[in-house]
């Protein structure tokens, strides 16, 4: 009766999470700064006009390299220097106050 209880649970909290996480794309932002962090070249932040669930509108950028990380800096670097509008993808994963941020593209 115990690891039925523990397996209920499980089930209700992986059930839960999965709504709790859901991910959208955000059509159009203006960022008001970009940061890069000097202790892992495959991550940045930046701040966008648009808030998220993590109780702020700082988003942080996660690449699986660092040139994959370059050029997406460089693409958000565009959008701030240009006054230009930012898309992008919000996983809604939250690290600290920051939501994590997948893939993202320079739009007119």
């Amino acid at each position: 009766m115990n690891f039925l209880r523990k397996a209920i649970i499980a089930l209700v909290l992986v059930a839960t999470s999965n709504f709790t996480f859901a991910a959208k794309n955000v059509s159009s932002s203006a960022i008001n700064d970009v940061y890069q962090l000097d202790s892992d070249a495959t991550v940045f932040e930046f701040s966008s006009s648009i808030s998220h669930g993590c109780g702020s509108n700082l988003y942080r950028v996660k690449s699986p390299s660092e040139a994959v990380a370059n050029r997406k800096f460089s693409l958000v670097l565009t959008a701030f220097t240009t006054n230009g509008k930012l898309a992008f993808h919000d996983k809604e994963i939250c690290e600290g106050n920051r939501s994590v941020v997948s893939w993202v593209r320079l739009i007119k």
